[in-house]
């Protein structure tokens, strides 16, 4: 996909691209979806809203990969900090052929950013589990031409802190 696109543009990949310690990509590569593929996304549950009374539920970062391994080890290699997400639920969704999003790794994130003063919450550049940035993503589901697709949030599972594929 060329920066001149006008698909290019709207995906916003200046958008999902961070300085060093303040998340977000590095690299970030703008792409076209030529099948339908999951995505997941780790979010806070549905008591947690915020101003606009929306949940975490539908955001701009998601992951192609199912979620696996410890809320601790996930938090770590996605370089999400805990005030941005509690990482209670999981939820699947589709990704619809035609869709265009931005793909790469994630940038590192500073304790300042997460806002942990004794410095003990930071997060590594990590270039090997490449993140979903869907641009204004809660525009872009329940439609016909949606090209997120996600099922009823009932189909969504609490997950176990220690093993978060599985349901707790």
């Amino acid at each position: 996909m060329l920066p001149g696109d006008a698909a290019y543009a709207a995906a916003d990949p200046s958008g999902a691209t961070g300085a060093p310690g303040v998340g977000k990509m590095i690299r970030p590569y703008v792409v076209r979806v030529t099948r339908d593929m999951s995505v997941y996304r780790v979010w806070s549950g549905p008591a947690v809203k915020d101003g606009q009374g929306r949940t975490s539920r539908i955001g701009e970062w998601w992951a192609f990969d199912r979620p696996t391994g410890t809320r601790v080890s996930y938090r770590e290699r996605y370089e999400i900090c805990e005030k941005w997400n509690t990482l209670r639920f999981v939820a699947q969704c589709t990704l619809r052929r035609g869709a265009v999003v931005v793909i790469g790794a994630g940038q590192s994130v500073s304790a300042e950013t997460c806002g942990e003063p004794r410095g003990r919450e930071h997060y590594p550049t990590n270039a090997r589990d490449f993140q979903v940035y869907i641009h204004a993503a809660w525009t872009k589901i329940g439609t016909p031409d949606a090209v997120l697709n996600c099922p009823d949030e009932s189909q969504d599972y609490r997950n176990d802190p220690n093993d978060i594929s599985k349901s707790y």
